[in-house]
């Protein structure tokens, strides 16, 4: 609100030093003109103290949301060091995020993407998709289970003996 209200107060100051014509007003009342000019010097001071304060606001605004990102980001990193084994260790913790981000990226995820990447449920689900496609990828095909197979005789028939070993008894 005090934000808002700042920004009111230069707008109505801004409206007020566009709103005089100073040199008409030099020609017909010079007494008048000095008046208007100290009074528009005077608006001047307090849009530019004005300015300063928003200024300062902004500032601890945008340090206040770096610091709840900052404090949001590590509460989401614990929660991804207790569901994901390894992922807080040095070592393995890198290879994890590194191999998370490659199979982000083999899945349609842009840098751009994956570096706004703040929830670790969406983290934890790349993690699970990463796994269930390398045991998809070590799991044999079908079609090489059908090749080595064995061929199957159909019911009701047996191995057919040599025709003359029948005729023979």
């Amino acid at each position: 609100q005090y934000a808002q209200r700042l920004q009111m107060m230069e707008q109505f100051l801004q409206q007020q030093n566009q709103g005089e014509n100073l040199d008409a007003l030099k020609e017909v009342d010079p007494i008048g003109y000095a008046v208007k000019v100290a009074e528009q010097a005077q608006r001047e001071k307090q849009l530019a103290v004005l300015q300063q304060e928003q200024q300062r606001i902004a500032q601890q605004q945008q340090a206040e949301q770096s610091e709840r990102l900052q404090s949001h980001l590590a509460e989401e990193s614990q929660k991804l060091t207790s569901a994901i084994p390894g992922y807080g260790d040095a070592k393995t913790g890198d290879q994890i995020r590194k191999d998370i981000r490659e199979y982000a990226k083999s899945i349609g995820w842009t840098d751009q993407e994956l570096a706004k990447l703040y929830d670790s449920r969406a983290v934890l689900s790349l993690y699970h998709g990463m796994k269930y496609a390398k045991l998809q990828s070590n799991k044999p095909s079908i079609t090489k289970k059908v090749e080595a197979a064995p061929k199957m005789l159909k019911a009701g028939t047996s191995n057919p003996r040599n025709v003359e070993d029948r005729k023979s008894t």
